[in-house]
């Protein structure tokens, strides 16, 4: 029996996929194994609808065989076809280098779904008696609010059960949020369901076991739903501050009840449903929630409540058309992490201040005792102001606050649809209640991707940077990556995205999260070819006369991420899913722009957004983005065997090139702008002659003494200075940067309090305090997309750019004496690579860890002359070396542990 056996299974990128969209879904799993030279050479693939069978290696859908093959990466299901609403099992057993084979993996589960339009039967409802704008005029009720936000939704409806229950599942989704009950019990641990999609293109639904909450004979569904994306307030513009998908939200639900006797039934929303409002007066994703406790109706969600004063629902038609309902792609979104606040002060106005510490995004939980109509008000901020009091003007015309009106007596309050960004919390509280009286719980929320990575080092300030990333991630992760959880924004911004997709990579596993956003992006995409610069794109945008299409950099991401997904997770069907859409943004670039300079169609062109110093021309950025998608583009073609198109890509490329060189290059080297963004973008994409890069190198290196050796890039530039100095033999001065702490830097924000990346280099300074409030965020990722060579260079750990999903991997650390030590792990769809390397009086110690099945491709500074594995040389271990071009001792391994000496010279 072989030790080599399979672990992380997934299924469409996902360890437990709720929902399937394809009847052949792709089959993926890591391999774990002692020693060294660990390898598959053959799996079997057993897949069946019992559990138990299939651990023991019978499968009654699916029996692969022995399959000769090294593959362990989405691998195609090819057995009976799949039904809707099946609970279906799988397993893996392999054979290693010697034929020797593990016993079966344990299975993991894959939930069916509801795989065709036609599978529901559900009708899509809403409250009645209500006009058709969405909202009452006031009314002088206890729902009149000055934002014109409307009360949660509620809805129930009884059944009956006859016979012994097998299983049962729960399929629902709502145009804006829902929460399900199942008598008087909440259904499932999501929350912010069903997330962000173009509600006139597609919905995403979810799946819940309920088997275990049914009751023999009477049971009652209840639902809650809320405004969230759909009709409530989204984005920036004032003038049309919700309502961007439609006015009325609804839901969309079904039960699924199979019998111990094989027969089935459905539950399924219609207008017999009853509908009525309780305590949530509104709650909103921007301005918070207001709760009356007073209003709660006990048992609505219980056998047996009255609800004759409820009205009948309506049955509805979404406008303009229904949607695709569709199985979530992506990661639920949860509750994570809780955070206990210390009282700060209470302010000269009687508030009550607290700090979590961190910076988060999601909603505080309020235990309290009060009286009867005691009233709490919470206001949330990131930061203080220096008279103590809660800083909130960068929230815009986000309100941020939540509402808690008491019922009497102890009583618990956590806001169900809304979600700050905030690391204090202001409470005014009832006259004599004091911060003893108060237990206040801070809640993380985000989509809840497995986390990947793990990065320490000798500096408190670098890990501290790496808490900060992670963090930023984690609070603007949330369905889509928005720019920021706070203010009156919160949009996923594709330029942002594209920036950080391989440091997020590192962090989380981000696959199935991007695999959903993919569809969005593909959704906003215009009839003329153009990506937007958000998705998804609020409605108002799309349809207008002269909306915003994509600016270069913002738009391109629709070509780089996915490039990117296929890089980082060999995932080749995105790229033949949205190839014919990155042609058309390349056509529409290309038609527009015959110098080959992109001078038009850049729409809203941001150019290398918050960049200080100089600017760099922007049609310098956005040719140079040009030439990099058109070279992906190529490399894509390739791929998918489009010879024609490669010849296309490769031979617009080598025109951009030239267009480029003759624009902007003057003949000592120097490149328009003169900014160090300028020469980052031309020497990472290779747009250089190679007799001048030596020129252009200099060039940069003044750039950045000039500006006292501090960064001066914006967002998009921020990505390549590290490593492109590295690349260049100046990894010292990349470090420099790295760990400077004087502005700007990341290690200045993090010397003056910040726990999460702030989205100016000087979002504040001792000397003018706050940056302008009128964008000013203090959790933004895009200036943390440093964290990609935090893993890839310091660690270093990297993957090969070859579509093997980790199998290959390529590992060039820089040792450095000021940093000491760093440790980092990275779990690939492969397995986990691991790095440590510590410095020596000699050289540098490093350990590493190469998962089986998996190589790796050694790179070594130039300054190493040579490297001894378990005390030997590597001749003396059969490892052949050799030297790069740049002087960097390589040499390959395969899987397992290993101890390296690097001797210095």
């Amino acid at each position: 029996m072989s030790e080599l056996r399979a672990v992380d299974l997934r299924c469409e990128h996902l360890f437990a996929p709720q929902g399937l969209n394809t009847r052949q879904p792709r089959l993926t799993w890591a391999l774990e194994a002692t020693g060294r030279d660990r390898r598959q050479t053959a799996y079997r693939i057993v897949v069946g609808t019992d559990r138990h069978k299939v651990a023991s290696g019978e499968g009654s859908l699916w029996d692969t065989g022995k399959v000769v093959s090294s593959e362990t990466l989405l691998v195609p299901y090819a057995g009976r076809a799949l039904r809707s609403d099946e609970i279906v099992h799988w397993s893996v057993q392999v054979w290693d280098e010697n034929d020797l084979v593990s016993s079966a993996s344990e299975p993991a589960t894959i939930y069916t779904g509801l795989l065709e339009q036609g599978d529901w039967s559900a009708q899509w409802i809403t409250r009645a008696l209500v006009p058709p704008g969405g909202r009452f005029p006031p009314q002088d009720t206890v729902y009149d609010n000055p934002y014109w936000a409307r009360p949660a939704d509620y809805y129930r409806r009884e059944f009956e059960l006859r016979r012994a229950v097998r299983r049962a599942t729960i399929y629902a989704t709502a145009l804006g949020l829902y929460a399900l009950h199942l008598n008087g019990k909440p259904v499932g641990d999501q929350v912010l369901a069903p997330g962000w999609t173009d509600y006139h293109s597609r919905v995403e639904y979810q799946s819940y076991d309920a088997t275990a909450l049914l009751n023999g004979g009477a049971n009652a569904i209840g639902a809650i739903v809320g405004e969230g994306w759909y009709s409530g307030r989204v984005s920036y513009d004032q003038k049309r501050a919700g309502s961007h998908y439609g006015v009325r939200p609804a839901l969309l639900c079904q039960i699924h009840i199979e019998y111990d006797d094989g027969s089935t039934e459905i539950v399924a929303t219609d207008g017999s449903w009853r509908s009525g409002n309780e305590a949530i007066v509104y709650s909103d994703l921007l301005l918070g929630e207001k709760y009356d406790a007073r209003l709660e109706k006990p048992g609505w969600d219980l056998v047996g409540f009255d609800d004759s004063a409820w009205w009948a629902s309506e049955v509805i038609q979404p406008l303009p058309r229904a949607p695709k309902v569709e199985a979530t792609r992506g990661v639920p979104t949860r509750k994570t992490v809780e955070f206990e606040p210390k009282f700060v002060h209470r302010t000269s106005s009687g508030k009550l201040i607290f700090d979590l510490g961190q910076n988060i995004a999601g909603h505080m939980r309020l235990e309290t005792e009060a009286p009867r109509g005691a009233t709490f008000v919470l206001r949330h901020g990131e930061a203080m102001q220096p008279d103590g009091e809660l800083y909130t003007a960068n929230l815009r015309w986000a309100l941020a606050t939540d509402t808690y009106i008491s019922k009497g007596g102890r009583q618990v309050f956590e806001p169900r649809f809304t979600v700050h960004g905030f690391r204090f919390v202001e409470v005014s509280a009832p006259e004599g209640l004091g911060p003893e009286q108060l237990r206040l719980t801070g809640i993380a929320v985000h989509s809840d991707m497995p986390l990947a990575g793990s990065f320490e080092s000798g500096s408190e300030m670098l890990n501290q940077l790496q808490s900060n990333i992670v963090w930023t991630q984690r609070g603007n992760f949330l369905s889509v990556p928005t720019d920021c959880p706070q203010r009156d924004e919160r949009m996923g911004w594709l330029g942002d995205a594209q920036v950080f997709f391989n440091t997020a990579t590192y962090n989380m596993d981000t696959s199935a999260f991007f695999t959903k956003w993919l569809v969005d992006i593909a959704d906003a995409q215009t009839e003329e070819g153009a990506f937007t610069d958000v998705a998804p794109s609020a409605v108002y945008t799309r349809f207008a006369p002269n909306p915003p299409r994509g600016a270069p950099g913002w738009g391109d991401a629709g070509v780089i991420i996915p490039w990117r997904m296929y890089e980082r997770y060999g995932d080749l069907e995105v790229l033949q899913q949205y190839y014919a859409g990155m042609i058309r943004w390349l056509d529409l670039i290309e038609r527009n722009n015959p110098s080959f300079i992109r001078d038009n169609a850049v729409y809203s062109n941001w150019g290398d957004w918050l960049c200080l110093g100089n600017f760099t021309p922007k049609n310098v950025v956005a040719t140079a983005y040009w030439a990099h998608m058109a070279e992906l583009m190529g490399k894509a073609a390739r791929l998918l065997g489009k010879r024609q198109d490669e010849a296309r890509f490769n031979a617009l490329r080598r025109d951009i090139r030239s267009a480029f060189q003759r624009a902007f290059i003057d003949k000592d080297g120097r490149i328009a702008g003169d900014t160090q963004s300028a020469y980052l973008f031309a020497l990472d994409f290779d747009l250089v002659e190679a007799a001048d890069r030596e020129k252009a190198v200099g060039h940069l290196l003044r750039c950045i003494s000039d500006a006292g050796g501090h960064i001066q890039t914006g967002i998009h530039g921020i990505r390549h200075i590290c490593p492109v100095l590295s690349d260049l033999g100046q990894a010292e001065l990349a470090y420099d940067l790295l760990l400077k702490d004087t502005y700007p830097s990341w290690g200045f924000s993090i010397r003056n309090g910040a726990t999460t990346i702030w989205e100016r280099w000087d979002g504040w300074t001792p000397e003018r305090g706050f940056q302008s409030v009128n964008m000013n965020s203090l959790n933004h990722y895009a200036l943390g997309a440093i964290g990609e060579f935090m893993f890839a260079r310091v660690a270093g750990i990297d993957v090969q750019a070859d579509g093997s999903g980790g199998r290959h991997i390529r590992m060039r650390p820089l040792p450095n004496a000021e940093l000491g030590w760093c440790s980092a792990t990275y779990r690939s769809h492969a397995g986990q690579i691991a790095s440590e390397w510590r410095c020596t009086p000699g050289g540098v110690d490093w350990k590493i860890a190469v998962p089986a099945n998996c190589t790796a491709r050694i790179e070594l500074p130039k300054n190493f002359t040579d490297v001894h594995l378990d005390g030997a040389t590597l001749q003396a271990a059969g490892i052949p070396r050799s030297r790069s071009a740049e002087g960097a001792i390589c040499f390959d391994i395969g899987s397992g542990d290993y101890l390296f000496s690097l001797i210095a010279g």
